[in-house]
């Protein structure tokens, strides 16, 4: 029993409890603790658990920083109230045995005894004293389980955090954390998945905490649930903060997906073989599967996940139905088979089989003949078989309606040929194969659905030794390697190899490796007599049920180059209005040809688009091509064009030409364009090289030019000197002058952001030389700006003053204000470093007005850190935080994080120089949460800041 301290005759025991809902017994009766504002101050008194309160403690617990004039009157009220409900003939004034004043605050006189956080504690010291890893854990998990929530019900009492409370449970939350460890060592992770699934749901964006339960989860054969979850989190961090999982929640996840999770035991229980329903036998019992591939392999997952599907509607009576989608050649029918084989005891009534034919239109089995089949299978004698179709099915479904019965449809064409084939009568399972979408049973039957995917390198490297033999598989890994690589994980061309090398005479898989990247490109290395296993053959299937619109894109989504593609990118490189396109790329979605990778973009595996590009070059003509490309070209020069007009008015590009089939997208937001340039990212790579590779020099630079602001923004510095780089050799080689200049500027600025100032300043002195040649002054006053910026930051000011004020001539008989913005706004820096302070303020001053009259929020952001930096060197700190703050709020409205992660170091840095050390931590730490993972120059000057606190670098990302 857990009572306050006291002596015999003193008064019944209370007990206490704060680790959860706050609550008072009193002689083995619960009392009311009154209302919220006395809940408060007694579960403030319970959490510091004997630690004194005092007055001022209290008041800002329940009033924060607006408490009325009465507000120690009240407080005293609440705590003599307390008293008369632990002591109810205490006398007014007198002093209580378990509420106490004194000079330093009020106290509770509590022990382990009698507060169940204090047991909390001495628990768990008992628990690190054991060297019994099994008793250990026992304690731990005694500790853990006095918990009943939330320290004090906080979220129901008060909407704001308490340092007090949060203490709790994050010390609550770090012994869960230790005691799952200590689990998952001691494989008895199931014992505190409880409360560790407890603390994951009440810290969702926790990765620590997330990460041991997806072990835990692994740990007790909960892989499927462990992989949703991640899935799960992976979009809710994205969404919700903008980032990836970190580093240890993916190190967890890949323990998942190799089953490799400490603690185990074992492998995991097998879901297919939790539950073994019985049922009485049948006077006929068929067994029509086919034979299961001997060489299985992997999978794991995607026969956990079916099982825990076909198990789920088990105990809900319902006719249980699976439909397993896929690309041509994942293994969809291998896998249903082998599932089945599985199951099949759980339906003692027989198993039935039919391959659909629903790949040929032409030859397709009706679902009458299908019913005939199965009705003789059943011991339906030919003659009382009806000729009626839907006779047919009512006569199957009574048959069936006392039996439990395995059925496998292979290879449906669509629901309707499915439908008239299920049973009535819960009991049964049905698997169903499809490379089409059968959304349609879902809808009307309840069927659950799901997608094959191809299989990781590990399965795909285990399935192929598995039919290669161990002992001649891995004599060459490289070259196992390289040709799980170039199957790209599709079990029927692994098949293909695996048969092709046990061909040979040597039976050598580098030679097969060798044959297999001669023929990248095409399918000439998978090519084999069976039409069954033939990877022509098994795609052609798919192929000819096409339309002739959508055969055509089909063939001429092979010219693009990049990992994914969007609807309008499609009907742009089809040349067909948006609408029109939408119907036609749902027939190749629909036909398999074509997958949706993320939610609006679609991609084909290697294999169905080297496919696609063998039948471009043999249907369609080199003109056909060459328009296409051109299309595409077009469509992302216009599209990047006009999401840059959000991002960077000043658009340093042309305005591209307007091709005839091109669809037009534009951004509404500066926030969408941004996200239209994130997703595009490797896709605006490939089309570069693929223009300078195909002679398009002029369109590839110009597209640079419009995609380096995104660069720039994000500080994605060595992604765009490559890029760049790529397109100043081309320019050099088509001997165009103009693109050579401009992407001499443009590397220039990539070498400078990534500190390599003299390359910097080689590169402009060269941009400025042909500038100057060509006439262009504007983009002559723009090279002199950057010459100046660079010279600033190499220490020759003199250098810098001069080339900012020739700048700043030229733009202004020019008339181009934002020039003269940006030479402004730097030409301040070097004035300051040569002592001219006042007009140093005087010029950044300027700058900002030019800024706030233009209305360009990017600018604006670059003015306020300027002068928050001056501000800050001056020692006028209140000044600079102000100017931090607006640079900050400003570049956080545009998504700029390269302007959001300077403005937040300034922010610590200023604060730091004012020694709040607390402030200066947040701000560094928000820097880093916001900062670039490609830059790792900028993560460690950011740990270095905090190292200056005692701030834990492994703890940065926290």
């Amino acid at each position: 029993m857990l009572t306050a301290p006291g002596t015999p005759g003193e008064g019944p025991p209370v007990r206490f409890a704060v680790l959860g809902p706050v609550r008072v017994w009193r002689d083995g009766e619960e009392l009311d603790p009154g209302p919220r504002q006395q809940r408060l101050i007694l579960a403030l008194l319970l959490a510091r658990a004997g630690r004194p309160v005092g007055i001022a403690d209290f008041v800002t617990l329940l009033w924060d920083e607006r408490p009325p004039r009465s507000a120690v009157n009240i407080v005293h009220l609440h705590l003599g109230s307390l008293r008369r409900l632990f002591e109810p003939g205490l006398r007014p004034r007198a002093s209580g045995r378990w509420l106490v004043g004194d000079p330093a605050g009020y106290r509770m006189m509590v022990d382990a005894d009698g507060l169940d956080l204090l047991r909390f504690r001495d628990l768990v010291r008992r628990a690190r004293t054991l060297d019994d890893p099994a008793e250990a854990l026992g304690v731990y998990v005694r500790a853990l389980e006095l918990s009943r929530g939330p320290c004090a019900g906080a979220p129901d009492l008060i909407s704001r955090q308490v340092a007090d409370f949060e203490a709790v449970d994050n010390e609550y939350a770090d012994l869960v954390g230790e005691a799952t460890d200590l689990a998952l060592r001691a494989a008895a992770a199931r014992v505190v998945l409880p409360m560790l699934r407890r603390v994951a749901t009440q810290r969702p964006l926790d990765e620590a905490v997330q990460a041991r339960l997806l072990l835990a989860l692994s740990a007790t054969g909960q892989q499927a649930e462990a992989v949703a979850r991640y899935q799960e989190l992976r979009g809710r961090l994205s969404g919700d903060l903008g980032i990836d999982p970190g580093r240890e929640l993916q190190e967890a996840y890949g323990q998942v997906l190799r089953r490799g999770a400490p603690g185990s035991a074992g492998p995991p229980t097998d879901p297919l073989r939790d539950e073994a329903p019985t049922a009485g036998g049948s006077l006929v019992v068929a067994a029509q599967l086919p034979p299961d591939l001997p060489h299985f392999a992997g999978r794991e997952e995607s026969l956990r996940r079916a099982g825990a599907l076909i198990h789920g509607r088990a105990t809900a009576g319902a006719l249980r139905i699976v439909v397993i989608e896929g690309i041509p050649g994942v293994g969809k029918t291998t896998l249903a088979t082998h599932l089945a084989y599985r199951v099949a005891d759980e339906f003692p009534d027989g198993q039935l089989y039919a391959d659909l034919r629903g790949l040929d239109p032409d030859a397709a089995l009706a679902p009458g003949e299908v019913l005939q089949a199965f009705l003789h299978a059943l011991g339906v004698r030919g003659p009382d078989i009806p000729v009626n179709d839907l006779a047919r099915s009512g006569l199957y479904r009574s048959v069936l309606a006392e039996r439990r019965v395995l059925i496998v449809l292979d290879n449906a064409r669509d629901a309707e040929q499915v439908r008239p084939l299920l049973p009535g009568a819960p009991g049964s399972l049905v698997l169903v194969t499809s490379r089409y979408r059968l959304a349609g049973l879902a809808a009307t039957h309840g069927a659950d659905v799901f997608t094959l995917d191809v299989l990781p390198d590990d399965e795909a490297r285990d399935l192929l030794v598995s039919r290669l033999g161990p002992a001649r598989a891995p004599a060459d890994r490289q070259a196992l390697d390289d040709i799980v690589s170039r199957c790209g994980g599709l079990p029927l061309a692994l098949a293909v190899v695996a048969a092709r090398t046990l061909a040979r005479p040597d039976g050598g898989l580098p030679a097969v490796a060798r044959e297999l990247h001669a023929t990248r490109g095409s399918l000439d290395g998978f090519g084999v007599d069976d039409p069954d296993t033939d990877l022509r053959a098994i795609f052609s299937w798919s192929y000819r049920g096409l339309t002739a619109s959508a055969a055509r894109l089909f063939r001429l989504l092979a010219l693009h180059p990049g990992p994914d593609v969007t609807l309008p990118a499609a009907a742009s490189l089809g040349g067909l209005p948006a609408r029109t396109a939408r119907s036609v790329f749902g027939e190749l979605v629909r036909n398999r040809l074509v997958m949706e990778r993320q939610p609006g973009r679609y991609g084909s595996h290697d294999l169905i688009a080297a496919y696609a590009r063998e039948l471009l070059l043999d249907t369609d003509t080199a003109a056909e091509r060459d328009a296409a490309v051109d299309r595409l070209l077009g469509y992302y020069r216009q599209a990047a064009y006009a999401a840059n007009r959000h991002i960077n008015p000043e658009i340093d590009a042309d305005p591209p030409a307007i091709h005839d089939g091109v669809v037009v997208e534009s951004p509404d937001t500066g926030r969408a364009a941004a996200d239209w340039f994130a997703a595009e990212r490797e896709v605006l790579k490939a089309v570069m090289r693929q223009a300078n590779d195909s002679g398009r020099v002029y369109d590839a630079w110009q597209l640079e030019l419009t995609v380096q602001g995104f660069y720039q923004r994000h500080g994605w510095w060595q992604e765009w000197a490559t890029v760049v780089g790529e397109c100043l050799d081309a320019a050099v080689a088509a001997g165009d002058s103009a693109g050579v200049a401009e992407m001499l500027r443009s590397l220039a600025g990539a070498r400078f952001s990534l500190g390599d100032s003299t390359s910097a300043l080689a590169l402009l002195e060269r941009a400025l030389v042909i500038f100057t040649e060509l006439g262009n002054a504007s983009r002559e006053a723009l090279t002199l700006r950057n010459i100046g910026e660079v010279s600033f930051a190499v220490g020759d000011y003199d250098r810098s003053v001069a080339c900012h004020h020739r700048a700043l001539r030229i733009a202004e008989s020019l008339g181009e204000q934002i020039t003269q913005l940006d030479v402004l706004c730097r030409l301040a820096d070097t004035q300051y470093e040569l002592g001219e302070r006042r007009s140093s303020f005087e010029t950044i001053g300027r700058a900002l007005a030019m800024s706030e009259q233009l209305d360009r929020d990017g600018r604006r952001s670059e003015c306020h850190l300027r002068r928050a930096n001056l501000y800050l060197r001056e020692r006028r700190y209140a000044e600079s935080l102000a100017d931090w703050t607006a640079a900050d709020e400003l570049a956080t409205v545009i998504n700029h994080r390269v302007l959001m992660v300077r403005a937040k170091l300034g922010l610590g840095d200023t604060a730091y120089a004012m020694g709040d050390r607390s402030a200066a931590r947040t701000a560094w730490l928000a820097a880093l949460a916001v900062g670039n993972d490609a830059d790792p120059d900028q993560e460690a000057g950011i740990r270095r800041r905090l190292a200056k606190l005692g701030h834990r670098a492994d703890d940065a990302r926290a």
